[in-house]
């Protein structure tokens, strides 16, 4: 029993981040070494693993674009359609009308009208939003109460917006980039963690009755580790922008943690390790 401890605890010592990866991807047969390590080391492995996976999926993609357009300053001047919001009158050099009749949404920036009323609202709307050079108008009809509120661009005289104003908040704007990042990144741990209960509950109940032994901790473990080729490819496919490859990658997520998984198990049952 001591020498097992202690072989137990060099295991422990020497499985480094990347070869808990590659066990857990390509090793299922070797899982009974990962669920054996700390709570802590599985801990750590799950959230590297999602920043990786987070960086795949949204840094890098949008860096991408932000860097192929020349910086957030550039996009800013000479992307974005030129507007200016100035001594209480709003300027945008194209008009934007964005009307679905299936969801009952509809948007409209038109600056060559002098201003909107509840009249200009779309038939048969939900939801409207309508902007002139004077006025900004939202619209909501619920269960047939309706509800308009009306934002005079006199009411702000003293603001000055523009592309130029904008652009200089660039810094602030990479900033607010890092939130929503970091936002993402924690959506994505609950995420994971969530799903490995699902499939961890899934699994041991459908193998508890030929397996009485068997721990539930140690079936969640094995899913933790499970999803990780599944949840690095579908990053990828994400990444790539084709929808079909991405319903491809979120199909081979699940497919392929599922079949690690029952062989994980399987094998815990051999080495009697339940």
């Amino acid at each position: 029993m001591e020498n097992e401890t202690m072989s137990n605890n060099e295991q422990k010592e020497k499985l480094t981040w990347i070869d808990c990866m590659v066990t857990a991807m390509f090793s299922p047969k070797e899982y009974g070494k990962l669920i054996r390590l700390s709570g802590g080391k599985i801990a750590k492995y799950v959230a590297v693993l999602l920043l990786l996976v987070c960086t795949i999926q949204y840094a890098i993609p949008t860096l991408g674009s932000i860097a192929g357009l020349g910086g957030m300053k550039d996009i800013i001047l000479y992307e974005i359609p030129q507007f200016s919001l100035k001594d209480g009158v709003f300027y945008l050099e194209e008009k934007i009308e964005i009307i679905d009749e299936a969801t009952g949404a509809s948007v409209i920036v038109d600056t060559t009208v002098d201003v909107f009323t509840k009249e200009d609202v779309p038939a048969n709307m939900i939801q409207a939003v309508l902007v002139s050079k004077s006025n900004m108008l939202v619209y909501n009809s619920v269960y047939g109460m309706e509800t308009t509120d009306e934002s005079k661009f006199e009411d702000m005289k003293d603001v000055e917006i523009s592309n130029e104003t904008v652009s200089e908040l660039s810094g602030a704007i990479y900033f607010l980039l890092v939130c929503v990042f970091v936002f993402f990144y924690f959506a994505a741990v609950m995420e994971y963690l969530i799903i490995a209960l699902v499939y961890g509950g899934f699994l041991y109940m459908m193998v508890k009755l030929i397996m009485p032994e068997l721990r539930f901790g140690k079936v969640y473990k094995a899913g933790l580790f499970a999803q990780t080729i599944g949840v690095l490819v579908e990053a990828v496919t994400y990444c790539l922008g084709i929808e079909l490859l991405y319903m491809a990658g979120a199909i081979f997520n699940v497919f392929i943690t599922v079949v690690l998984m029952n062989k994980a198990v399987l094998q815990f049952k051999i080495n009697k390790q339940v």
